[in-house]
């Protein structure tokens, strides 16, 4: 893997295709490994670029920072540090967040937008977990003990594996991606459930995603939702379309969170098609 500086802090990064660039930005919990077997399949036409987000993975864990405003910061220094022109992004959950974030504030430097299962205030609040949110907003001085402890926690492969497992729809579970190391592994590594729970303690900034109007001229979007998601609501999701105006809308009914890897051809095809619309329409 390559790294970047951010701020003093190595960000990592894999690496690979050549053509036009696509940056891949995985969800909380979870690393670039997410997006490896799509990078793979894509790789042929594209100059794929998966990062491993603040906290997460192989990047630095200050234990600190993990707000929407720092990973835009950081995306933001990445482009710049890469001399990337025109960027397509690629998110799931938070990465779709941070994806539209930057877009919002720099629609001239993206050309596209493929969005999986979109972290919003709104998609958390109508997902299993999202009681949690309930309690960190009306009860926060009990948010914050809770919070101290969890981070201090460092989880087994066992627990990731059930983590994982919370994550995936029929398909995810009957292809036994839960057992893949390279999945359950990063909630195993010290400082990743700090770096989880700091991400939740900023959820209500994710609220910017549910207001967000894009104007005329803003880069096409495509949202692709796992319908067995069980982390942000799919039906929340389709409001957040309608909002968002995305031009294509995609539904996997036997997905959940990590359709990228539940479905990782089709989730591919559609990335690969909807970029190619994107390349051919008239700025």
């Amino acid at each position: 893997m390559e790294s970047f500086d951010f701020r003093g802090l190595p960000i990592s990064y894999e690496h690979t295709g050549q053509g036009e660039p696509v940056i891949m930005l995985h969800n909380g919990g979870s690393s670039h490994a997410i997006w490896e077997e799509v990078a793979n399949r894509l790789a042929g036409k594209y100059e794929i670029f998966a990062l491993d987000l603040l906290g997460f993975g192989d990047s630095a864990k200050p234990g600190a920072g993990y707000t929407l405003d720092n990973y835009v910061a950081m995306l933001e220094e990445f482009v710049s540090s890469r001399a990337l022109d025109k960027v397509a992004l690629v998110g799931n959950c938070m990465g779709s967040a941070i994806s539209l974030a930057f877009a919002d504030r720099h629609p001239d430097r993206v050309k596209a937008l493929v969005l999986c299962n979109p972290l919003t205030e709104s998609t958390f609040l109508g997902g299993w977990l999202g009681p949690f949110l309930w309690i960190r907003e009306r009860l926060p001085a009990l948010n914050r003990q809770v919070y101290r402890l969890l981070g201090q926690l460092k989880l087994t492969n066992g627990i990731g594996s059930v983590a994982t497992l919370f994550q995936l729809g029929p398909r995810g579970r009957a292809l036994k991606l839960y057992r893949k190391p390279e999945l359950a592994g990063p909630y195993a590594a010290t400082g990743q459930v700090e770096s989880l729970l700091g991400v939740l303690d900023d959820l209500e900034n994710y609220s910017v995603i549910d207001n967000l109007a894009p104007p005329q001229g803003f880069p096409p979007i495509c949202t692709i939702w796992g319908l067995k998601n069980k982390m942000v609501s799919p039906k929340a999701g389709r409001r957040l379309d309608s909002i968002l105006h995305a031009e294509r809308r995609e539904r996997l009914p036997d997905c959940g969170h990590l359709l990228m890897l539940e479905r990782p051809d089709e989730v591919a095809s559609i990335i690969d098609g909807f970029l190619q619309s994107a390349v051919d329409t008239p700025a």
